[in-house]
């Protein structure tokens, strides 16, 4: 095949993940003065069979997450993490319930919002109290729909922004979340 017919070569594996143009306006990644550039990752929420008794802890600073034994929402050794995860009843399916852990800064930057570093770390300060995952009617009354953002400003001080790009299940399944998280960490 003649050089000028050659397929493109394909896009590189190493790209920042792209936030999708239904679910979110494109992140403005500037790093102010005192931040590092912003890192590229990605968050998830994942429920487990309740009947295995555990609860996930994700770490914002950097997408990691942890199970622990459940109790009944409370954590042992928060760990830095920022965001609890855990089933509420234990009584079927679509009983998981999400909030940001005690003494953190953890708040809802909403799907219209600029996605940046200014609006983010004002929404951290907004708070997040627990959201049942599976009560659909729920989440979009309080703004957690493809799109918006959780965002915090991390045990290590970090501001980051964890992009809410999927959502699936609904009240008779176990919800599951996922999309990029963005942190701009504090400069040395």
């Amino acid at each position: 095949m003649p050089a000028s017919e050659e397929p493109e070569p394909p896009a590189s594996s190493d790209a920042a993940p792209s936030v999708s143009a239904s679910a979110s306006p494109e992140a403005d990644l500037t790093a102010p003065d005192g931040y590092a550039e912003a890192l590229s990752t990605m968050w998830g929420l994942a429920p487990v069979p309740c009947t295995q008794h555990e609860q996930q802890l994700i770490n914002l600073d950097d997408g990691t997450s942890r199970t622990e034994d459940e109790d009944n929402g409370a954590v042992q050794e928060p760990g830095g993490a920022e965001l609890l995860h855990w089933p509420d009843t234990c009584t079927g399916l679509g009983d998981y319930q999400l909030r940001a852990l005690p003494n953190t800064r953890v708040g809802l930057l909403r799907a219209d919002a600029p996605k940046s570093f200014d609006s983010c770390r004002a929404a951290a300060g907004t708070g997040f109290g627990a959201l049942a995952l599976s009560e659909r009617n729920d989440r979009e009354d309080r703004g957690f729909v493809e799109g918006a953002a959780l965002c915090s400003v991390t045990d290590k001080g970090a501001v980051a922004m964890a992009v809410i790009e999927h959502i699936a299940g609904d009240a008779v399944d176990d919800v599951s979340v996922s999309g990029p998280l963005y942190v701009w960490a504090a400069a040395p």
